[in-house]
Formats: structure tokens, sequence, C-alpha cells
């Protein structure tokens, strides 16, 4: 019964690690994880900055978070292996090897996982569209006369332009 435990902890410990080494990944990719987006619906650069700054912040916290917990497993996973090392006695090294060749192969899948993720994440382009938008002319001349560019440049503001008066002083 101690060894699935200890089993079950490791596992949850291992899931930790990788956790911890997803998030730091990111950060040091640059990289902002889906669970970390903040949406702001103002665009001014001041928001834009404070927007980044808290998504940064709040990946950070989330690996102090993992790091603390990762530091509960081991104190559980300490208990459990003596309490295993004491049910099974010269049997539990044999015991013990077996568990950790089993977590590791799920471990590398889990890390081939991630570097996907992270991958995925990388080539998601995180900028604003930079395309301009290109928009008909207003004015379409189809006929032979040759408009000066100040005559286009007024046909252009539209039917519900009002040209201004001149004042008499």
């Amino acid at each position: 019964m101690a060894s699935i435990h200890t089993k079950n902890i490791r596992e949850k410990l291992q899931r930790c690690c990788a956790n911890i080494y997803f998030n730091q990944q990111c950060l040091h990719l640059g990289i902002i994880p889906k669970y970390a987006r903040i949406k702001i619906p103002f665009t001014s650069p001041a928001s834009i900055t404070t927007q980044k700054k808290s998504q940064v912040l709040r990946v950070k916290e989330e690996i102090k978070f993992l790091y603390s917990k990762k530091d509960k497993l081991n104190t559980l996973l300490y208990k459990a292996h003596l309490s295993a090392a004491l049910e099974w006695g010269n049997l539990w090294p044999i015991i013990q090897d077996n568990i950790v060749q089993s977590i590791n192969s799920k471990l590398a899948d889990m890390y081939k996982a991630l570097d996907a993720k992270l991958n995925q994440l990388a080539r998601i382009p995180t900028g604003t569209n930079n395309n301009k938008h290109i928009f008909f002319q207003r004015v379409t001349n189809l006929t032979n006369i040759v408009f000066t560019d100040e005559g286009t440049v007024l046909l252009n503001k539209g039917m519900k332009y009002n040209l201004n008066h001149k004042h008499k002083n």
C-alpha cells in the first residue's frame, strides 16, 4: 500500500516539475500561456504595457505557487519513502527502481507534449495586424475634365461637406 502511495506522490511531483519547466520556458521565450492571458479593452500604449506586465507577473506567481507545492510534495514523498522502506525492507530498492522507470516513461511523453505546446505558442503571432486597409477612392472621374488636386480633395470630402464662408472683416 505504501508503494502505491509513493508512486502517486512521485507522479504528482514530476507533473509539478514539468509545469515549472513549462512556465519557465514561457518566460524565457517571452511567450504568454493561455491561462495567463488578460484582456484589456483599451489599446493605449500604457494599457498594453500594463497588460504585458500583469501577464508576466501571473506566470511568475504561478511558478512561485508550483515551487511551494513541490516542497510539500517532497515532504510527503520523504515520509512515504520512509514508511515504504519500513514495510518492504530489503525489497524496497527494487520496487523503487521499478516505480522510477514506469514514471520516467510517462514523463518523457509529457515533456514531448510540453515542447510541442511551446512550439505551437511560439508560432502564434502576438502582435497587432500591421496590414493597412486600402480604401477605394470616393471620387471616380468619368469625364474628360482633369481636376486639380485641390478640387479632388474638395470632392473627396463628400456631399455633406460645408464650405466655410469668408468673413468680411
